[in-house]
């Protein structure tokens, strides 16, 4: 077996190969998350993920003492509990998985039958999210959960930058949900992500919609490498973020 290596991100995976196949192997406090990380650093492919909410005290890991700068801190540190994922998938003579959207489906399938959470995986324009549809709650009772970016927002008309009409969006997202949620962090070659100026307007559309609308206009036609983690903090903390990341250019 020949092991490539965890790459530039301590949340990222492991893959190793033997033969004809690899085996992608995870073990984070956000598996699916580590997975798109690591499925972006070796084969650049970009695979976007959305966290559910973590409510359950049995689905969250206090690491205070773990990270604090102080013996004795006012504030917890709360993480996701996560844990392991395997996933094996065959790969072609240069090393890359023959099938990604099984890859993909068999990534789901694992985690949905491992963890409490399940998740479906879209695939619009080109864009392809893994999206948490249940939940636990404050019992430990698994509920069906409507994603963070399926709700639906209203940007009226107007001409402003990329990130201007992104922070309207998450705005809309905020006062919907009582939520802080905050986008689109991200830097490609030292330049902020968008900083382009355009007309844009959105009627009662999905988020997710809008956000792939905005990420679309940023790359004017150049074919696409971004990904976005969205991610919230486990309560009491009301922050959810999206952050977009760039997947390895140059590969396939």
């Amino acid at each position: 077996m020949a092991a490539a290596g965890l790459g530039q991100s301590s949340e990222e995976g492991q893959i190793q190969r033997a033969g004809d196949r690899s085996i992608l192997t995870i073990n984070s406090p956000r598996p699916l998350d580590s997975a798109a990380m690591t499925l972006a650093q070796h084969f650049g492919m970009n695979v976007s993920v959305e966290d559910p909410p973590y409510i359950f005290q049995d689905d969250v890991k206090d690491v205070t003492a773990e990270v604090a700068r102080t013996r004795n801190p006012s504030r917890r540190v709360l993480i996701p509990k996560g844990g392991r994922l395997e996933i094996a998938f065959p790969v072609d003579l240069d090393g890359f998985p023959v099938d990604p959207q099984e890859l993909l489906a068999k990534l789901i399938q694992q985690a949905n039958a491992q963890y409490p959470f399940a998740y479906r995986l879209d695939d619009k324009d080109g864009f392809r999210a893994l999206i948490p549809t249940r939940m636990r709650d404050a019992l430990g009772q698994a509920i069906e959960y409507t994603p963070l970016l399926d709700r639906r927002v209203t940007i009226p008309l107007g001409t402003r930058t990329i990130a201007e009409t992104a922070n309207l969006m998450t705005a809309a997202l905020s006062a919907q949900t009582g939520l802080q949620v905050s986008c689109c962090q991200g830097v490609v070659a030292g330049i902020p992500w968008g900083m382009a100026t355009i007309s844009f307007e959105a009627q009662n559309e999905p988020a997710r919609s809008v956000l792939i609308r905005l990420i679309a206009a940023d790359l004017q036609g150049k074919p696409n490498h971004y990904y976005w983690l969205q991610r919230c903090d486990p309560l009491p903390s009301k922050w959810c973020f999206i952050n977009l990341n760039h997947a390895t250019t140059g590969q396939r």
